[in-house]
């Protein structure tokens, strides 16, 4: 892993703000004739945002749904919540201390609650797909844009298992309202099936595009209502695709130097010979063309529970020089990992949560956290997109926490 790798960068393209007053369905039809010329296979995305994705950024469009959808959908929102039929996830935090949960003084609407498609504790549909509560005609709009957007990210990122019919265990959506002060901490989305503990190999699905539309009101000032989402994203991008590869999870990255200025990202093996718990850590070849192993097998138990950047770097890789390259993409939360402190590859991106605009990540790769609104809701329309999760191993040895 030390030749060099080019990366070609795609031109940006920007959607026009002249679409900003067309209908939702129009403006799907205005897009697709906006990138004809070009040949693109991309109906609803522009392909510099595809690019974006794939090496492990985030991508921001502006202005993705006409303001009179934004004004549409927040109010179906803002009744619906009133009407109290949201859900309080209690995953945000809110308050004088920074995640202090005081049951006693809980407040929910503090708090982050949603308005789901599907409940997965109950294995029912949610009310965002009821046809009777509230706007459902404006939500099914929704949900169209989104699976044009999915089409265009199985395409362009050579993921064609995002593209199946919307079901519960492909495609999660729902509105989000974060209250007044609430906030989110910084985490990825979606980790790899050995850190899942008993449920790591239970479901026929994984989250792989992380994705939102705001719906805040047109005079939302991020310099004094806040609620910015915070991304951690690589100073160098990557030159390789992020997230996955054939199934293996993204565990953490290789920082560039002098004489391999790449960012690599690194994958878990974790079930050799078909045995849940028999991992290893590997990155691709130069070529991209097979893997190159960075360690030897190791258990998953306890070696990734206990570990961190410097655990993997000094005893898991033997190589000293790639060992003090690795990084976790996000490192078992410990004492020990606070001393060490930041990882200083990552660059903060802030994105202003503005009516209309879309925001699209891998859920594996890109860390990012949602900072406190300040005085005011903050609304929005989320999901995740799915593909299938590897097959469960079959070998005899199964180690289940």
């Amino acid at each position: 892993c030390v030749d060099n790798v080019v990366v070609k960068v795609v031109t940006c393209r920007t959607i026009t703000k002249r679409m900003a007053h067309l209908p939702m369905a129009v403006a799907i039809v205005a897009t697709s004739l906006l990138f004809a010329p070009t040949a693109s296979p991309l109906s609803v995305l522009p392909e510099s945002a595809v690019g974006t994705i794939e090496r492990g950024g985030i991508a921001v469009i502006p202005d993705f749904l006409a303001p009179s959808e934004v004004s549409r959908l927040r109010s179906d929102a803002s009744s619906l919540h009133a009407d109290g039929h949201f859900i309080v996830d209690a995953l945000a935090s809110y308050g004088a201390k920074d995640g202090a949960k005081d049951k006693s003084a809980f407040q929910a609407d503090k708090d982050r609650a949603v308005f789901p498609a599907y409940i997965p504790s109950q294995r029912r549909e949610g009310p965002f797909v009821s046809r009777t509560l509230g706007d459902a005609d404006g939500r099914r709009r929704l949900t169209s844009v989104a699976a044009a957007l999915r089409s265009d990210l199985a395409a362009g990122l050579d993921r064609p298992g995002l593209d199946t019919p919307d079901g519960p265990d492909n495609h999660e959506i729902s509105f989000t309202r974060f209250g007044p002060g609430a906030l989110l901490a910084r985490h990825v989305d979606e980790h790899h099936e050995e850190v899942k503990g008993r449920a790591g190999w239970s479901r026929p699905t994984r989250r792989s595009i992380s994705w939102l539309i705001y719906l805040n009101e047109p005079d939302w000032d991020p310099s004094a209502d806040g609620g910015e989402l915070r991304t951690y994203e690589r100073r160098v991008p990557s030159a390789y695709s992020v997230g996955a590869r054939n199934g293996d999870l993204q565990l953490g990255w290789l920082r560039p130097t002098p004489t391999d200025p790449t960012e690599r990202p690194v994958f878990l093996d974790g079930r050799r010979g078909g045995v849940s718990g028999r991992c290893a850590l590997y990155c691709d070849s130069d070529d991209g063309g097979r893997r190159v192993y960075l360690t030897k097998e190791f258990e998953s138990d306890p070696y990734l529970f206990l570990s961190s950047d410097f655990f993997v770097q000094n005893l898991l890789i033997k190589d000293h020089e790639l060992g003090k390259r690795f990084h976790y993409l996000e490192q078992p939360k410990s004492k020990l990992t606070e001393y060490l402190g930041v990882d200083p590859g990552e660059q903060i991106k802030d994105v202003s949560p503005l009516g209309g605009t879309l925001v699209v990540f891998d859920s594996v790769a890109l860390p990012h956290e949602v900072l406190p609104s300040i005085g005011r809701e903050r609304w929005a329309a989320s999901g995740w997109f799915h593909e299938a999760q590897q097959p469960a191993p079959t070998g005899s040895r199964q180690i289940i926490l």
